[in-house]
């Protein structure tokens, strides 16, 4: 289909798709408005009344991984006739004295009081009074175990229930019950231990319990969130309204950002009820992701928007002034400047047509490459992936729809009112980053290779990364949590090992030759022959049907430490069989915390390279059928494979070896497994914005005449500004993630900003241009085996078409849409 101009030319009408529902959605801005906002209220509603977010516990253990599982897996499954009666939970309050020894009358007492009074706490369930605690089955022990009495009572059980400087002690109890039960338990259990530390003050009291440590951490992520939501909004607002220029068009990002977190949030809650609980970090991850995405692409499409529909920008001062000479005169001016554009609609078409199709392909980019994470076959693991799919897929359908009609509304109110000073445009493609490019274009050999060799410097620690999990090493987790304190204080007291164990399970232990030999194993771990496992703390549970024992013992350090896991492997290697290799229907498997962290760590570490193959692949593919070249896509998953190889390298310096840590208080441990495929998945998609964006301007320049490197210079130099203040506004939304005491949390927002920030400043400024002018017109080389490939554009139609001016072009496209003067 086609249509004529005034002078008898003809412009091809090939609108796509993105574009015919931008303009619907700016023609019916009103019912498009408030649609958008009854649809993500209804979300949020929806969600709300199926119960909110089903969360994971932090302290579960997520996807059955290796040896390890499966040992648990095997004690399970002989354990399920009495699984199905009762599940149990280990409790332990630590009291401690600092000041001096524990063990003195007043201080015994004490401890015997608050023995008694977690004895006799009962809680009502389910219309029945229930004692909280409960007497394990075959123990002689009551419910709850006062330290002092059971080291009288055995004296070998002592150490592990009193500290060996004689300041720290143990109560020791378990929980009965299913989760709900076991819930309200654990509600009623922290009050009572507020009391405590009221009536004695003088000791330093810590409750200690997974459901405790899980609910003080959803606490803590919630209050986090909440209190890192407003400064965030503030940076980023003024951020816009430095590169806007413009009041009007600073809060409007911030509208869409804001209602698309709620419709992501509702269809997260939704997913978390119908189909598998969530992660705890989704909420954090999709606000993170969702700030980012949302404002920059309304800020791409905006800018677009802001010059298509006039470059006059009317500040306050401006306003004053004209109204000082009268509102007749303030109005003309206000006309002259609108009549230097394109219409309401004309506007919202082009935009749409380039920014917007560029916000869809970059859109559709992240969600190709957060698609990755779907491959992990790990519910918890997929449930982020979704809930940043989510945030993703609202965001690009608001860039489509509620945003047009946000423009359509507003018109030139987001031109109008700028602010004095900020107020003033010094034309596309001057100012710094113009002055880099042009420089790099002229020097591009010494250009690209010095950005190379900063980044590939920078990524150069990445040789040295370890894997390892920061939930199961509860030392990671937030101090301000109680049971992260009370953790401290049992590895500072118990330095040989405490909690962190090594089990050794045995199936069917019946056979007498299984029974002899768990006996010879058990005797060596007693005696101290099997090197690190702690003989003190040996012990032996069976499972109800006698077929299946746990051998454990406890070690030092902690799960991820390097020492832990070589005596895992050397055990299941070599020790386990030496004592039931032999043994043709017995399996012996190596598992307990560090065992499984091990595992954790090494299938995640697996799990990379499908992963980093895939995002690669449907990234090459899409970019080779967007900009129908070969060199295009290879040279941006280059630079993107430096930027990330460069934020990896940070992440090991900072979060592994320790660097300036008297500075960020961050304590050394590992890299989290599954951060570096969270970070490259996210990253690729992120990336995939500039370079789209840029590209897009760069063949749309091209398409119009210029030469290659002209064409570079100006598309590069045109999207300075806004590329700046994208990235600016990414680099502060994932670098407040750091205020956040939590491992993961820092290391996503860390990784993810020196990301985009090497990504914005070296790779835009200087290795992009210098290759391309290297490159030359190599960059739109395509095979001629490949050109069967269809092309699909991103960019508009180029402004000249058939020799029509600028003017008739622009007042064909508003005839044809009927909006003259609108």
């Amino acid at each position: 289909m086609e249509r004529e101009i005034g002078n008898g030319d003809l412009i091809p009408a090939r609108e796509p798709w993105t574009v015919r529902v931008a303009v619907w959605s700016a023609r019916h801005r009103w019912p498009v408005f408030a649609a958008w906002f009854v649809l993500v209220f209804g979300l949020m509603f929806g969600a709300s009344a199926l119960g909110g977010q089903n969360t994971q516990s932090i302290m579960e253990q997520g996807k059955s991984i290796g040896e390890s599982d499966a040992g648990w897996n095997a004690y399970d499954d002989a354990n399920a006739s009495a699984k199905s009666q009762v599940t149990t939970e280990w409790f332990y309050l630590l009291v401690s004295n600092f000041g001096g020894k524990l063990d003195t009358p007043a201080n015994r007492a004490a401890i015997a009081d608050m023995t008694a009074r977690l004895q006799a706490l009962t809680v009502d369930y389910e219309g029945k009074t229930v004692p909280v605690f409960y007497t394990t089955p075959g123990s002689q022990l009551p419910p709850v175990v006062d330290p002092y009495a059971l080291a009288q009572a055995a004296p070998d059980q002592a150490p592990g229930v009193l500290s060996e400087d004689g300041t720290t002690a143990i109560i020791t109890a378990h929980v009965a019950g299913n989760d709900a039960e076991a819930t309200a338990k654990a509600a009623a259990i922290k009050p009572l231990a507020e009391e405590f530390r009221k009536t004695y003050p003088s000791l330093t009291l810590y409750a200690f319990n997974n459901r405790l440590i899980n609910e003080d951490f959803g606490n803590y992520v919630n209050n986090s969130l909440d209190a890192l939501l407003l400064p965030t909004l503030l940076v980023t607002f003024l951020i816009l309204l430095i590169a806007s220029r413009s009041l009007v068009a600073a809060l409007v990002p911030l509208v869409l950002a804001m209602t698309a977190i709620m419709g992501a949030m509702g269809l997260v809650g939704i997913y978390s009820q119908k189909v598998a609980p969530v992660s705890q970090y989704v909420s954090h991850i999709v606000v993170l992701i969702r700030l980012a995405v949302a404002v920059d692409y309304s800020l791409f499409i905006i800018s677009r928007f802001r010059t298509e529909r006039g470059r006059g920008n009317v500040s306050f001062f401006g306003m004053l002034t004209g109204l000082g000479k009268g509102w007749q005169s303030m109005r003309a001016g206000l006309r002259a400047q609108e009549n230097e554009g394109r219409s309401k609609f004309g506007a919202i078409e082009v935009a749409s047509s380039t920014a917007g199709r560029a916000v869809f392909f970059s859109g559709l980019a992240v969600m190709i490459s957060l698609g990755g994470l779907l491959l992990i076959d790990d519910d918890v693991f997929k449930s982020i992936a979704i809930g940043c799919i989510a945030v993703v897929l609202i965001s690009v359908a608001g860039s489509l729809t509620f945003l047009p009609a946000t423009l359509s509304i507003l018109d030139r109110w987001v031109v109008r009112f700028g602010i004095p000073f900020l107020a003033r445009d010094r034309g596309e493609g001057r100012g710094i980053w113009g002055t880099i490019v042009r420089v790099a274009t002229n020097k591009p050999v010494i250009a690209a290779g010095a950005a190379a060799v900063v980044l590939l410097s920078v990524a150069f620690p990445v040789t040295k990364l370890q894997l390892g999990s920061t939930t199961s090493d509860v030392s990671t987790l937030p101090h301000s949590v109680e049971g992260v304190r009370a953790w401290d204080l049992i590895t500072q007291k118990w330095p040989e090992g405490r909690e962190l164990k090594v089990e050794v399970i045995v199936t069917d232990a019946k056979a007498p030759a299984t029974a002899a030999a768990i006996e010879k194993f058990a005797a060596d771990v007693k005696s101290g022959r099997i090197a690190g496992l702690n003989p003190a703390s040996m012990a032996i549970d069976t499972s109800s049907d006698g077929t299946v024992v746990d051998v454990s013992a406890s070690i030092a350090g902690g799960p991820n430490d390097l020492t832990n896991w070589s005596m895992i492997r050397d055990l299941r290697s070599t020790v386990a069989p030496s004592y039931f290799g032999s043994l043709a229907n017995t399996k012996a498997y190596v598992s307990g915390n560090a065992a499984y962290t091990m595992d954790y760590s090494n299938w995640y570490g697996g799990q990379m390279p499908l992963v980093i193959f895939f995002v690669l692949g449907m990234s090459f593919l899409l970019l080779l059928v967007a900009f129908h070249s070969i060199v295009i896509p290879l040279k941006a998953i280059l630079l993107n494979l430096l930027s990330a190889g460069a934020a990896f390298g940070v992440l090991v310096l900072l979060f592994q070896e320790g660097w300036l840590s008297e500075y960020t208080g961050i304590r050394p441990n590992v890299v989290e497994a599954w951060a570096p495929a969270m970070i490259f998945t996210i990253l690729f998609g992120l990336s995939m914005d500039y370079h789209v964006f840029i590209l897009t301007r760069v063949k749309e320049a091209r398409d119009r005449g210029l030469e290659s490197t002209d064409a570079v210079v100006k598309g590069i130099t045109i999207t300075a500004g806004t590329v700046t203040s994208a990235a600016a506004i990414m680099v502060c939304v994932f670098a407040a993630f750091f205020s956040i005491q939590l491992a993961i949390m820092q290391e996503l927002g860390i990784g993810l900003a020196v990301a985009i920030l090497f990504d914005a400043t070296l790779v835009r400024s200087l290795l992009l241009p210098s290759l391309m002018k290297l490159l030359g017109e190599w960059n739109w080389w395509m095979p001629s085996f490949l050109r069967w490939i269809p092309r699909i554009t991103i960019e508009g139609e180029p402004e000249h078409v058939l020799g029509a001016g600028p003017v008739a072009r622009v007042r064909a496209k508003d005839k044809d849409l009927g909006t003259a003067g609108a």
